[in-house]
């Protein structure tokens, strides 16, 4: 019974201590947004900007998918523990905000966040920098889960992880018919429901890529690039598959009108997630025995 107290009073504090941390990200938050000083450190209606609302919130869950990462071994000593926990944490929380604001910087190069968040509330940027916070975070913890508490692999993995993310963010103005700067320009919410299907698509498979067995970092690091080369192979297969199977009718003339409606944007983000899905799938679960016997 004292056994089951102590284990109680652990979770309690360690969920205090969480808190704390997150108290602490309001200020780190503000370094690399500091125009939302205000927002952050007062209380504020969330009903009054909803675009800054899904912008703020999004990196709260995100953080929450990192700290999933994050194991406490307690058999190692409590203090002990308590210090790798909120070390890790920390590093995670740092690498997290970094790589937003790094990928941020290639979707929204020609956008400013005061304009488009405060003064315009765009809810097209907001969406589009929810699931980038939603993507970032838990390709951070796969990172974090990949580590293995180890510093220079996770150095590694993520500016490799990072490399590969920026790349998959540039093919989305390949495959997509949409016009990115003009769509956010609008308030366009049919790009935010495209680039959302295609991002959220992208980081699943990126990270199901990454989460394999690896005994040595060069010998990983070549099976995950291998393992993204096929996956950009497979997936336009898909894609090209399901607009066949679930084709659309555009009225002549007036296309281009008719992609801006929100259904559009819905159908081509399904369509993104789905290949997406699809493509992990042949990617990472099929396993090839012995096909040929040996003599």
């Amino acid at each position: 019974m004292a056994e089951i107290f102590d284990r109680l009073i652990i979770r309690i504090l360690l969920a205090g201590f969480i808190c704390l941390m997150i108290y602490l990200y309001r200020y780190l938050h503000i370094i690399f947004y500091p125009t939302v000083k205000r927002q952050v450190l007062q209380a504020t209606n969330p009903s009054e900007n909803p675009a800054d609302t899904m912008h703020l919130y999004s990196r709260l869950v995100g953080i929450a998918i990192i700290f999933s990462s994050i194991t406490l071994n307690e058999s190692s000593g409590f203090f002990l523990s308590i210090f790798h926990f909120s070390v890790w944490g920390i590093l995670a929380i740092t690498l997290y905000l970094i790589s937003l604001f790094i990928i941020e910087s290639i979707v929204f190069h020609h956008f400013n966040y005061t304009d488009e968040i405060l003064k315009n509330k765009n809810l097209s940027y907001g969406f589009i920098s929810m699931c980038n916070a939603l993507v970032v975070s838990y390709l951070t913890r796969v990172v974090m889960i990949e580590a293995e508490n180890s510093l220079i692999i996770l150095s590694v993995l993520w500016l490799y992880i990072l490399v590969i993310t920026g790349i998959a963010i540039k093919f989305y103005s390949i495959i997509s018919k949409l016009s990115f700067n003009r769509l956010i320009v609008q308030k366009n919410l049919s790009l935010g429901f495209s680039y959302g299907g295609y991002i959220v698509g992208a980081g699943l498979l990126i990270g199901s890529c990454f989460d394999q067995e690896h005994f040595d970092i060069s010998v990983y690091m070549i099976q995950v690039l291998l393992k993204t080369i096929l996956a950009l192979l497979i997936f336009p297969l898909f894609k090209k598959g399901l607009t066949k199977i679930f084709p659309i009718k555009l009225t002549p003339g007036q296309q281009d009108a008719e992609r801006q409606q929100l259904g559009y944007g819905i159908w081509e983000g399904c369509l993104f997630l789905t290949g997406a899905i699809l493509t992990s799938m042949l990617v990472n679960r099929i396993h090839f025995g012995t096909i040929y016997p040996f003599f």
